[in-house]
């Protein structure tokens, strides 16, 4: 291998490290703003009157469908909702 061809091929590993290092980092980013979306959510719904405190939960739990998540919150299953 020469020398150019062995220099293209580090460039090459090091900008594979660089897009792995910069998804890597978004991952990160976006699990943090989940924390503190659903952190201020929790705390903002601790100053609603019951009523709108429960509509507002009913509003989000329709997003949370995978199983094991809504057994973890102790909702019921969705074919329970969809049915009713």
């Amino acid at each position: 291998m020469t020398d150019i061809n062995l220099q293209i091929e580090q460039v090459k590993a090091r900008l594979q490290d660089l897009q792995a290092k910069a998804r890597k980092s978004e991952r990160r980013n976006k699990t943090r703003r989940k924390i503190l979306y659903g952190a201020a959510y929790l705390a903002a719904l601790q100053d609603l009157p019951e009523e709108k405190r429960a509509a507002s939960s009913d509003r989000v739990h329709k997003y949370v469908t995978r199983a094991k998540d809504r057994e973890f919150l102790g909702l019921p299953p969705v074919e329970t909702i969809i049915k009713s």
